[in-house]
């Protein structure tokens, strides 16, 4: 799930969010295991992100790692800030620069992400987003992103994977209690 770094923060152990996405797609949507980038937001820069998204063209974005109400946490390429934040502006320019006019499906799974995920289907840049209200639950992420897209791969609408990988979710107890509170976002 997530361990300390020496300076007490959290390091989240994100190969587990990208097995199970990786492992559905080739076992259960039986797709080869080149169609499916899975990018780690917090070992990225602007510039990487920006490429893998022009490269690949996706159609579905999952990010996890670490955000906060500024935005999701890329590699910083200035050595005086430890981390670039990328807001929902930000990430709106990085899809027009990829060459992308509209995202079907944007998956922040990580803390405090509901406001950029709200902010880029009302820009309609996103036609499709899912956001966590406050903090993410990495046991209860990893399960989200497992449930949703096992849904997905066997063709559930947006609103089924949402809702069922919500449910499960939240069947997770952890040490102190907490829930990951998931919102959902369609533009018109």
């Amino acid at each position: 799930s997530h361990a300390n770094t020496d300076d007490g923060a959290d390091f989240l152990f994100l190969d587990r969010e990208e097995h199970v996405i990786v492992h559905g797609a080739v076992n259960k949507a039986r797709l080869p295991a080149t169609s499916v980038a899975f990018v780690s937001i917090g070992y990225v820069t602007r510039d990487q992100l920006r490429q893998r998204l022009a490269t690949f063209q996706p159609h579905c974005v999952h990010v996890c790692g670490h955000s906060t109400a500024q935005g999701i946490e890329l590699v910083s390429t200035n050595p005086s800030l430890p981390f670039d934040y990328l807001n929902a502006e930000g990430f709106a320019q990085l899809l027009a620069e990829a060459g992308m006019q509209r995202l079907p499906l944007l998956v922040l799974n990580s803390c405090e992400s509901a406001v950029m995920a709200s902010r880029l289907t009302q820009l309609g840049f996103v036609a499709h987003a899912v956001g966590v209200q406050d903090g993410a639950v990495d046991d209860q992420a990893v399960q989200f992103a497992r449930s949703f897209w096992d849904m997905l791969y066997m063709s559930a609408s947006f609103a089924e994977c949402f809702t069922t990988a919500t449910q499960l979710a939240h069947r997770l107890e952890n040490d102190k209690g907490l829930i990951t509170n998931y919102k959902c976002f369609v533009s018109n």
